[in-house]
This record gives C-alpha cells, structure tokens and sequence, in this order.
C-alpha cells in the first residue's frame, strides 16, 4: 500500500499521457480505458462524417427501434466460427506450430486487396452509390433494398470510417511511435467484438470475421504454394509439417516462407512466429495428439547477436586450461550434460484417454504402449539418419560444404515403414495381446456394471460398458493415424475383438468420439490481450487442482473469468433457442425455402421441414448441460432444464 503510494507520481503521469491522447480529463477515465478510447475515436469519426451515434449498452445498437424487429444478427444457428482446418495423420518430419497475430488489424487494413484477390471488387459493397438526404427519406436508393435481406449491407459505409481510424492509429504508431496508438490496435478486436462497448454493431463485427476468414484462406493457399503441408490451422495459430528431417533446416524453411509471405502486401502486417515444435508427431486434432518434442534454438541468436565477457575471458584463460590436470573430468561432465540433454522429450495429451477406466491401468497402459511406440518410431528414424548422413569419418566432419547435407528423402523410406510394421505384428501384438485379456479378465462383470467405472468428465455423451473394448478401440484409432501400419493395425484390432468376443464390424467396435465439444470462439485474455478458441470439454490446458477457474491464459497464465464465460454460455443458448425458433421451413423434395405462410404444400407438392434437425439442437443443450453440472454453473444448469422442460420432444 505505502509501495503503491510512493509511485503515484508515476501512475498519474501515465494517465495523464494517455488522457492527452485520448482528448478527455483525467478523472473521466473509466476502469477499461482502451475500450472507452476505441469508443471515443469511432464516436469522433462517425461525427465528422455525418452518421447518427447508435451508442447502446445492451448487445443490440440503437436504431431508433428497428432493431426490436430485427433478429437475425442476434440468432446463432450458424454460428461465426472460426475458420479450421484439420489434418489427422502421423507426420515423421519436423512440425512446426506458428502463433498468429494481428489478422484482424492487417484485414481491416488490407480489405480493399481481399476484394480484388475475389475479382469482386467491382460489384462489392464499397462501390455503392452514395444515397442523398432526399432518397433517404423518400426510402430509396440501392442499400435501403439490399437490407432487407443483408443486413450488412448499410454498414459499407461504417466499416470505411472504421478502417480510416486503425490507419490513424498505424500512422501514429509508425512515424510518432505513439505507445498509447500502438496499445489501441492491440486491443482494437477486444473492442469490436465486445458487446459492452457502447458502439457495438454485430453487423460490422460479422463484415470484418467474414473478410478474416477470407485473408485466412488465401493465407492457407500460400503456405500450400510454398510446400507445406497444413497439420492443423485456425485464426491464432497453426502447425504446418516442413518435409524437413534436421531441427536447423526446418527452422531456416520456416523462416524462409513467413518472410516470403509477409512481403506480399495482402499479408504485411500478419505477426508469424514459432512456438514449439515436434520431431515426430502423431496428430488426430486438437485435443489428440502425441510426438516428440523439438528443442527450439531460442537464446543462440540472442548470444551470438551480443558480445558475452565471460566467453571473451575464457579465451584468455585458454592457456592455462591447457595445463589443468583436471580437464578430463569436467569434460566427462560436460558430456554426460549433454547426453541428458538429447534424451527425446515425448508429448502425451490425449483427451480419449480421459474417458478409459483408471481401474486395471487402463489410461497407464494406453500411456505406456501409445509412448513406446513413437519413441520406438523415433529412435528408428534417428539410427537410420545417422547411417544415411555422409560424412562420417572425422576428416569429412572438418568441412561444411553443401555437399554433406543429408540425402535422406522428405518421405518415410522403406526400411522404417517395414521396421513400424513388424513392430506391430511383433512386440507391441503380443504387449496388447496380454493387456487385453488382463483388463477383461479383471474388468469383466455384467455389462450393465461396469458403466460405473467409467469417469464422467464434461463432454461425455456415450453409454460406455467394456473397458477391454474401449482400450482396444482407442489404442488402435491412435495407431492407425499412421497411414504406412493400417493394415497391419487393423489385423491386430480384428484379433484383439475376437479375444473380447466381439466382430469386426459389429456396431459396438466402431470408434466413435466420446466427447463432446463445445467452443467458444475467441476468448480474450484481460491482461495480455492474448487470443484463442477454448474448447469448454476439451481444452488441452485446463487446469485440474480443481481450484478456481479451470482455465487459464497459455500466454501469461492468468486465470479466466468463470463468470464471464457463464454469462457468454448463457448468451450463446439464448441466440441459439432463438435461431431454432426463428428458423426457415424447407421442402423435403426440392430443397427450397418456404416463401408464404398459409401454404401448405410447396410448389412442387413436397411437404415441409425444419432447415435444423432437432437432434442437432438436443445435442448442444446435453452438450451445456454436461458443462454447467462439472463446473458447477447454476444458472447456466436452470436455463438448459427449463429448456428441456417447455420442449418435452428433446430427450435429456
């Protein structure tokens, strides 16, 4: 407190800068004051250009009571997800996850060339006709009809404006290096897509995610062009597989292509920047993956960039190292460091493991053979590495030509697909072999039973009865995402159903997902603005001490609000009942949509259905319900059974 006293100097001058900035007193600076900035420049702007201010605190602007009639941009049948791209499969050269930043400052920037990158930009919504004072009061003009079916089709004109304020705000950044401009763009798409801001407009939230999700797919194109294969992608990250074997090269390709990328001018101000990478990787999504993980070079340019005494020092001492009878020994050190150092780091976070009985080991023996076997894999490839590299005589290792380079192909040789074959049908058959009849030795009791054991985390949705059944049905789906050992996996899968006394192609034995997923697009964190898509059921970083909030930030680790996110679920049911309700009927014969309210019959004598299943909509409330019930959310558990409740058709 006395600390905090001392330095209210400081923190007033802060304010006082920032206050400058902005254009306000000081003592009008609210709690959120980036928010209220980004509210105060929109507000300026849209004043200078002659546009009503449409300031509400509620989620719906203010349109003079248009909106109270207006639903559509409030429904959330189709929700405006982020785009994503998914690629399951075993990858045997190094992956490398890239973080994303700034898509949605470099879309709004860029939107003019996203236009012309379509060949649209001639029949887009920027080159409307302006509409005189006359034309709009008389109802006319070209937009005043397009709104009746788009309704984002008026907000051309707001979303010029909004682009003319993030340019002030780049301009200031790069010619004043205005810290106060540059802390606006951080937190401009926090702004945009809060509905606590008092120009909130979904229409120009859903323009701008729609332009983003534009820039994203013609990001994706061009790593494809430049040789990558996407493993998985999204709005704020990506893991692209490089076809590179050493750790250096697929540092130094990365490089390469984001610096090719980002000198396109469609995509120069896209912040690209790797964060981990694995070896090996055996990939089935985001919440499913395992591999070995790369030991990225983050502190050698940093110490080959700036002058170290200490190293300079130690040439000095050179000399009279030489003459220490101690030096064997602390080389011996040295190498046995070394040596603990290039033990391979292996990632396991499966989220399927989550739903197997602890009772028999059933998680502990998935964990052991899924590990061994990409350890196995990996070891492999690194001996036939070595025994393919040239240059293995010490005269050949002095010199460091272009000549050296490993010759081993991008894609998996012969001799390590026969080697993860016969590993297969050799050691890790017979572990399994052994395992399963241990498990439904032990395990076995009347199927009815046996549902107890079973754990119940947030997502569950399925009846399971056999852990001998799901053992091998997870372990085989996680196996056979290698595309070379199908064959052989699928062999081991029909032995190992036949011990169980079940058939191949049985309804029970097929792998089916036993969880559920739910996502909520594009949290926020409050502290250092950084962003993702939390998966409520399946987040990979959920904290599980079982204190507090279950998830937290990856960045800064700060926790999340759990309020927050019950309220945004809360939002999220209500636009989603509301879009159920709202919904258009089509014809079961011609696909088309009803267009009158008495009729019947369509046209084509075809009957009338819901454009949603309700199957489709009964799954998302069990999908909350699971949620509210695990994570202790009240009012979030009233809501979906009041649902439940007026809806006796939906099956709880």
């Amino acid at each position: 407190m006395i600390q905090h006293y001392l330095n209210v100097d400081i923190i007033l001058n802060g304010y006082m800068e920032q206050c400058r900035y902005l254009h306000i007193p000081v003592g009008n600076m609210p709690k959120d004051v980036t928010l209220f900035g980004c509210d105060l420049f929109f507000a300026r702007h849209l004043h200078k250009h002659n546009h009503v201010l449409w300031c509400s605190p509620t989620e719906r602007p203010d349109l003079g009571g248009k909106e109270a009639d207006d639903n559509r941009l409030c429904t959330e049948l189709e929700e405006s997800t982020s785009c994503e791209l998914n690629h399951p499969g075993a990858f045997p050269t190094v992956c490398v996850e890239l973080d994303i930043a700034s898509l949605a400052v470099n879309t709004i920037i860029e939107s003019a060339h996203v236009n012309d990158q379509e060949g649209a930009s001639a029949v887009s919504f920027d080159t409307l006709p302006q509409t005189s004072l006359e034309e709009m009061v008389q109802g006319q003009g070209a937009a005043t009809y397009l709104a009746s079916y788009d309704e984002t089709a008026l907000c051309s004109a707001t979303f010029r404006i909004l682009k003319g304020m993030v340019q002030g705000w780049v301009r200031d950044v790069t010619h004043y290096n205005n810290v106060f401009a540059d802390n606006q763009i951080i937190h401009f798409y926090r702004w945009l897509r809060s509905s606590g801001a008092m120009l909130y407009d979904p229409a120009l939230r859903r323009t701008l995610h729609n332009m983003m999700k534009k820039v994203f797919m013609q990001l994706i194109a061009e790593f494809k062009r430049l040789g990558s294969t996407i493993v998985y992608a999204n709005f704020n990250r990506m893991i692209l597989c490089t076809k590179k074997r050493r750790l250096v090269d697929a540092l130094g390709y990365v490089e390469y292509i984001t610096n090719s990328i980002k000198s396109r001018e469609l995509f120069h101000l896209i912040d690209m920047t790797y964060e981990q990478c694995w070896e090996y990787l055996v990939w089935l999504d985001q919440a499913n993956h395992g591999g070995i993980k790369g030991k990225l070079p983050s502190e050698q340019p940093l110490e080959q960039s700036q002058p170290d005494p200490d190293k300079e020092a130690m040439r000095e001492d050179t000399d009279t190292e030489e003459d220490d009878p101690d030096k064997p020994d602390d080389e011996v050190e040295v190498l046995n460091k070394s040596n603990e150092d290039d033990e391979p780091e292996i990632e396991m976070n499966w989220n399927i493991m989550q739903f197997l009985p602890e009772a028999g080991a059933c998680q502990t023996n998935f964990n052991m053979i899924v590990a061994g076997y990409i350890l196995s894999i990996y070891n492999n490839m690194q001996d036939e590495q070595r025994r393919m590299t040239p240059g293995n005589t010490p005269v050949k290792r002095r010199h460091n030509s272009q000549s050296q380079t490993p010759v081993v192909p991008p894609e998996t040789t012969p001799s390590s697909v026969s080697f993860a074959q016969d590993l297969i049908q050799g050691d890790l058959a017979q572990q399994m072999f052994a395992i399963t009849q241990k498990i439904n030795k032990k395990l076995s009791g009347s199927r009815n039973t046996t549902a107890a054991e079973f754990p119940q985390p947030p997502g569950s949705h399925l009846q399971l009865k056999n852990p001998a059944l799901e053992f091998v049905k997870a372990i085989c789906k996680v196996l056979s995402l290698d595309s070379n050992i199908n064959l052989q996996v699928t062999k081991m899968k029909r032995d190992l159903l036949k011990l169980i006394g079940l058939g191949e192609f049985s309804e029970e034995s097929q792998f089916k997902d036993p969880c559920l997923s739910h996502v909520l697009t594009e949290v926020i964190c409050k502290h250092c603005n950084h962003v993702r898509d939390l998966d409520l059921c399946r987040d990979p970083y959920m904290n599980k001490d079982g204190t507090g909030c279950p998830w937290s930030c990856i960045q800064c680790h700060n926790v999340y609000d759990i309020t927050e996110i019950e309220q945004n679920l809360l939002d999220s049911i209500h636009r989603k009942s509301m879009g159920y309700m709202l919904q258009d009927l089509k014809c079961t014969k011609c696909q088309g949509v009803k267009e009158d309210n008495m009729a019947r019959y369509c046209a084509c004598a075809g009957d009338f259905e819901n454009s949603v299943d309700i199957d489709e909509f009964a799954q998302k409330l069990r999908t909350f319900k699971g949620i509210a019930s695990h994570y202790n959310m009240i009012l979030l558990q009233e809501t979906v059974n009041w649902i439940m409740k007026m809806n006796p058709q939906i099956k709880s």
